[in-house]
């Protein structure tokens, strides 16, 4: 190298020039040198220092998490030891059998069972239009239902007028059971008054069609008011001369048949003239029932059971099949006619 001052060459380990004496400066670049070598050094320590320290805090950090770890599996065996179901298994759980009680309770109520299960000893008991008024003052309709016996039903009724003029009473009317409904029918209520209907079972309600004296069908909705029933009302009848007793009880007689005598004589076009098509049905049908033929229709079973004279023990098929050469020319012949004008 050369002296920055006199420009001569001198060695390059000179650290003062041999010619002039000036300082070369070897020396500060030797210190600079040592001085970097001495920081890179500081430096390393330094980076391996902390590569250590964040070593020792992952170890511990992960000591730290297996000791948790175990002290929360420890925790869990022994809450599986106290609770060996858990907490939230024991909830659903609670509320599922609360919902199988509550479905079982509903599907067995009269209100989801089916007609052919269904209880009707349930229904013994006094219903009317609206609880706990007397609408045997107020006016509106009552029913008693007072037995059953297998696919019959006892009931009495009444059709209440608040001012008491057109009040209706009929007493222990016969009702066939069938499919959740009872068909009755009476004929005479003892003050010349007849009618027909229907008592559909829903529940706790019975939806009633009522026809009175052939006026048209009124419907009703009656509630259950009481379990216990009152004591059967005695008719009242007055004392009549015998003679006079006796034609009340022949008309009464030909009050229970539509058509009287059409097991006795020819019918003719003008006899059943103003006749409904349902009074032209069950005179028809009531040929047949003076024979003993049962009816599958409800209505017309319920209209022959309230009738005394009616024995009704040959099931339809037998019949239809076997007994109908029992009726005479008459009933024949008023059968055609009866249905051709139907």
């Amino acid at each position: 190298m050369y002296c920055k001052k006199c420009l001569k060459k001198i060695s390059n380990r000179s650290q003062f020039c041999k010619y002039c004496g000036a300082p070369t400066g070897q020396e500060n670049q030797k210190d600079k040198e040592e001085t970097k070598n001495e920081e890179e050094i500081k430096v390393d320590m330094k980076q391996e220092i902390e590569e250590k320290e964040k070593k020792s805090l992952s170890t511990e950090t992960e000591e730290q998490e297996e000791q948790t770890e175990e002290s929360s599996f420890k925790l869990r065996s022994e809450k599986d030891k106290e609770f060996p179901i858990p907490p939230r298994f024991i909830g659903i759980g609670i509320i599922v059998i609360l919902l199988i009680c509550i479905a079982v309770v509903v599907m067995n109520s009269s209100l989801f069972r089916s007609p052919s299960a269904m209880d009707y000893n349930d229904y013994i008991g006094v219903w009317q239009e609206r609880a706990g008024e007397d609408v045997e003052k107020e006016g509106g309709v009552k029913l008693e239902i007072r037995e059953i016996d297998g696919s019959t039903m006892k009931i009495s009724m009444g059709f209440y007028d608040s001012r008491g003029e057109r009040s209706i009473r009929a007493e222990e009317v016969g009702a066939v059971l069938k499919d959740g409904a009872a068909y009755y029918s009476f004929s005479n209520d003892g003050y010349g008054n007849s009618g027909n209907g229907v008592l559909t079972f829903h529940g706790r309600d019975i939806e009633w069609k009522s026809i009175i004296n052939k006026d048209k069908p009124v419907h009703y909705q009656v509630v259950k008011v009481s379990n216990s029933l009152p004591k059967k009302k005695k008719q009242q009848k007055a004392e009549k001369p015998q003679k006079e007793t006796e034609e009340t009880s022949e008309n009464r007689t030909d009050d229970d048949y539509i058509l009287p005598d059409s097991d006795s004589r020819y019918l003719i076009p003008e006899d059943l003239e103003g006749m409904t098509p349902e009074e032209l049905r069950i005179a028809r049908n009531e040929i047949l029932a003076r024979h003993g033929r049962q009816f599958n229709d409800p209505a017309l079973a319920a209209y022959f059971e309230s009738k005394q004279w009616y024995s009704g023990d040959i099931d339809p098929e037998t019949f239809d099949s076997q007994n109908v050469s029992e009726l005479n020319d008459f009933e024949l012949k008023n059968i055609d006619l009866i249905q051709s004008m139907e």
